[in-house]
């Protein structure tokens, strides 16, 4: 509990004293950047390579930069490669994989690693592909531990929630005003792929000027401050391709439309994303994970709901991984504004016992 203990006084009360290392990553496209952060004092600690998710602040997040800073004051040498492709909102499936074969191949030269400990930590998308890289047989010797937050497993089931804000877990249903953002970037990237919805570009073009809008901004994507906007793109399209983009793109004072709507379109993009790239479906790969595995995810997660967290956990080998962890602590890059009272205290609780997990899987 000492090192989940010192990753908690660090991760509440964030300090920007540890600015990191900028290195350069030698990979098979070149070299890639990216930051180190070290702990404090001498010794040897165990590497973690912490992948960001689909933002176009990549490795700058702000949460994620909280969370390396407060890792590497519990004893982890961290390494936070870009990704190019994803700060760009591209859903480039190989680049988890690049990031970690370098990221592994850096930290085993850093005399400060101890030899043979790496880990991975994945966020959001990078949460599913991280799993994924480490079913790889070239990079399942190396990866002794993966630690995933908010991960997908299931793309019709995110998507339908994506669009509709509902998700089913053991018989129950769930409801959340969904935070649009995941949407418009699978929208972007897949739309003109998804049948019966080829013509309609202007959408997927909207739908990337949303996205890399909300990515500058870092809030909440359905507040009425994205209002404006959706109003002026919705302008230049036709009136076919508003139809679509008032399911996903509808102003924040008004409902969501039905999900009879809306789920045709969710199933089209789910369709037109596995065509595209099969490698996104990890339901034939995790099974052959071979690392242990510590899962966790926000309840209100508005991006990715929990229930998917669950589903992952369901494909991997019952050996690798316990039931995650479920918690309003998460949201999906910072804490559940929902937290008050005596739930403040229960969540705590469960916070840090993920937190330990995840500190003693590498």
């Amino acid at each position: 509990m000492l090192r989940a203990a010192q990753f908690l006084h660090r991760y509440l009360r964030p300090r920007s004293d540890n600015v990191g290392a900028e290195v350069l990553l030698e990979t098979e496209n070149g070299e890639r950047r990216a930051t180190c952060y070290a702990p404090p004092g001498r010794g040897r600690h165990p590497g973690w390579i912490v992948l960001h998710g689909i933002t176009t602040a990549g490795r700058h997040h702000p949460s994620l930069v909280r969370f390396a800073r407060a890792a590497a004051a519990a004893g982890r040498v961290v390494l936070v490669p870009e990704v190019p492709s994803w700060r760009a909102l591209e859903i480039d499936v190989e680049a988890a994989r690049v990031a970690i074969e370098a990221g592994a191949r850096h930290l085993s030269g850093r005399p400060e690693v101890e030899g043979g400990r790496i880990g991975v930590v994945g966020f959001s998308f990078g949460a599913t592909h991280a799993l994924i890289a480490a079913a790889d047989p070239t990079l399942r010797a190396r990866i002794g531990g993966v630690i995933g937050f908010g991960g997908y497993a299931d793309l019709r089931s995110a998507f339908r929630f994506g669009l509709s804000g509902r998700h089913r877990w053991r018989g129950r249903e769930h409801r959340l005003r969904p935070d649009p953002y995941g949407i418009w970037i699978v929208t972007a990237n897949y739309l003109p792929h998804a049948r019966g919805y080829e013509g309609l570009t202007g959408v997927a073009r909207a739908a990337g000027e949303m996205a890399r809008e909300a990515g500058r901004r870092m809030t909440y994507a359905g507040g009425a401050e994205y209002d404006p906007l959706k109003v002026e793109l919705a302008r230049q399209l036709t009136a076919e391709e508003r139809e679509v983009w008032r399911s996903i793109a509808p102003l924040a004072s008004e409902p969501l439309p039905a999900p009879e709507e809306t789920l045709p379109l969710a199933d089209a993009l789910a369709e037109a994303a596995l065509t595209v790239q099969p490698e996104l479906d990890p339901a034939s790969r995790v099974g052959k994970v071979r690392a242990r595995v510590v899962l966790g995810h926000g309840f209100s997660d508005r991006l990715i709901p929990f229930s998917e967290s669950h589903r992952l956990a369901a494909l991997l080998p019952a050996s690798r991984t316990a039931e995650p962890t479920i918690t309003r602590y998460l949201a999906h890059s910072g804490e559940d504004e929902s937290l008050s009272g005596p739930r403040r205290a229960v969540e705590a609780v469960r916070f840090v016992r993920l937190v330990d997990r995840a500190l003693t899987v590498v």
